[in-house]
């Protein structure tokens, strides 16, 4: 993979006239897809123009009377889609929280250990001399 700074050369095609120069075309040069797609990335923005975002994601018409249009079969996939990731990410969450519970419960299990064993140390045996 060759990394390239984004670089644009402008061409003009010129025409002479009385009044001086006059610019007819402008022609730009392609750049590489891949530092376009680093550059939307760091952004904040899809790869590609079409993944999610208004012109993805809000429909192409709606009905004169204010009803909504169906749902593309596209936008349908990536509801499903998110579910899922919402399904799995409440279930990681709850394992989590049940780890950090058992941790807890763990902590304090031997903390009393230690309690005890620290009152049990070095106790007096017998009664003391007077």
């Amino acid at each position: 993979m060759v990394l390239c700074k984004q670089i644009l050369f402008l061409k003009f095609i010129s025409t002479p006239l009385k009044s001086g120069l006059t610019f007819k075309h402008m022609h730009i040069s392609s750049v590489l897809q891949e530092s376009v797609t680093q550059y939307r990335l760091r952004k904040g923005i899809p790869a590609k123009g079409r993944e999610y975002g208004p012109l993805a994601d809000l429909p192409d018409w709606s009905y004169a009377d204010g009803r909504p249009a169906p749902i593309p079969h596209e936008k349908a996939a990536r509801i499903k889609l998110q579910k899922e990731y919402l399904d799995q990410i409440i279930n990681l969450s709850k394992e989590v929280d049940k780890c950090l519970d058992l941790n807890r419960q763990k902590a304090v299990k031997e903390e009393d250990i230690r309690r005890k064993a620290k009152a049990n140390f070095l106790k007096s045996k017998g009664q003391a001399f007077s």
